[in-house]
């Protein structure tokens, strides 16, 4: 039996068995850096997040994310096929675990990607756009610079931002979730 897609959107809305996550991490490539941050919040709650008391060190981190990923029936992510499930992944195998099962999981930078026209494309530019009450916190260099020097201090605005960004993104998702066509896993 096959499900509608806003058919199978509403019960996991309904079952709150819909999360958005987020990673904000030392760099790009999960070989030569971490995860800092993970957000997940469950749809219509406040954020879980988890975060690494050394940069480096997200062994627990990882672990502890992709179980708590793994207890939702459906994610939503900006970017996150791209980025924030490769290097969960990523990172994950450093530290001999498996990878994160799969799930249904819509990313909607590619499903605004393909269905809206807008000169960007970043969820930051969509929210305001939108005008939607949230809005994409930003950090400076600066902040990203001084992880390993300034932590505790840069650790905090980490945090606030991986959880603003999953705001944003359920935000993001309430103005345009008629749009989700497909989930793919």
């Amino acid at each position: 039996m096959q499900i509608d897609t806003p058919v199978f959107l509403r019960l996991a809305e309904k079952a709150k068995s819909l999360c958005f996550f987020d990673i904000e991490a030392s760099g790009l490539r999960g070989d030569y850096n971490s995860v800092l941050v993970v957000s997940i919040k469950p749809y219509g709650s406040k954020p879980i997040t988890f975060s690494v008391k050394q940069v480096g060190n997200d062994q627990k981190v990882v672990r502890d994310a992709k179980e708590c990923l793994e207890s939702f029936d459906a994610w939503c992510g900006y970017y996150s096929k791209g980025f924030d499930r490769p290097m969960l992944d990523t990172r994950l195998l450093k530290w001999g675990q498996k990878p994160i099962e799969k799930r249904p999981h819509i990313d909607m930078y590619y499903t605004l990607k393909s269905n809206l026209l807008t000169a960007r494309r970043s969820q930051g530019h969509l929210l305001s756009w939108l005008d939607t009450p949230e809005s994409k916190m930003t950090v400076g260099a600066d902040v990203w610079a001084s992880m390993s020097t300034n932590f505790d201090k840069n650790m905090k605005l980490m945090i606030e931002r991986c959880e603003s960004d999953c705001a944003g993104l359920e935000s993001l998702y309430e103005r345009t979730k008629h749009l989700i066509r497909d989930i793919n896993r």
